[in-house]
């Protein structure tokens, strides 16, 4: 078989392979920290204090956005940028009990929810971030581009966590 004929083949596999595929993912981390679950909520729901710990840069919205002028509570939110892409995202539920979730809407058109959990071990916390989503666009890819989200977005939520941890750990919180 020719070279270009197992290129054509190997593309044919992939677009109906693509079809089958699921173009949802989830993808979640956890890490334990020593502070009281108020000491982290405290830190996660202050979208000032997300550029000192975040993976994610804040970065300038594109033209014609409107930037949010809370900078924390339900509503607030920011407008990121990190290696598994850039958009908006908005605080809906904001408590130590409950966690803070927000909405996530992407520059291609993609929406997500994530929420970082908040559970009390007495004297130290269990932080869990989890990220739920569904890649639209472009069809055929889209599955994949969901598949890799655990490497790339699982990355990023791993690094916050390890930033976040480091932060508690300083004196000027």
């Amino acid at each position: 078989m020719s070279f270009i004929k197992i290129i054509i083949l190997a593309a044919i596999i992939l677009a109906i392979g693509g079809i089958f595929l699921p173009q949802e993912y989830t993808v979640s981390r956890e890490l334990v920290m020593q502070a009281s679950a108020e000491e982290v909520h405290h830190l996660v729901e202050d979208m000032d204090s997300w550029d000192r710990w975040a993976a994610w840069d804040e970065a300038v919205p594109p033209a014609g956005s409107q930037k949010a002028n809370m900078e924390s509570g339900i509503g607030s939110g920011k407008y990121l940028k990190g290696a598994s892409g850039s958009g908006w995202f908005v605080i809906t539920n904001n408590s130590v009990v409950d966690g803070f979730e927000y909405a996530v809407y992407s520059d291609n058109g993609d929406k997500a929810t994530a929420n970082v959990t908040f559970l009390d071990l007495g004297g130290e916390t269990k932080v869990t971030w989890t990220v739920r989503g569904s890649v639209k666009k472009p069809p055929v890819i889209a599955p994949y581009i969901a598949l890799s989200k655990e490497f790339v977005l699982g990355s990023s939520l791993s690094q916050n966590l390890k930033n976040l941890k480091k932060k508690l750990t300083q004196a000027d919180r």
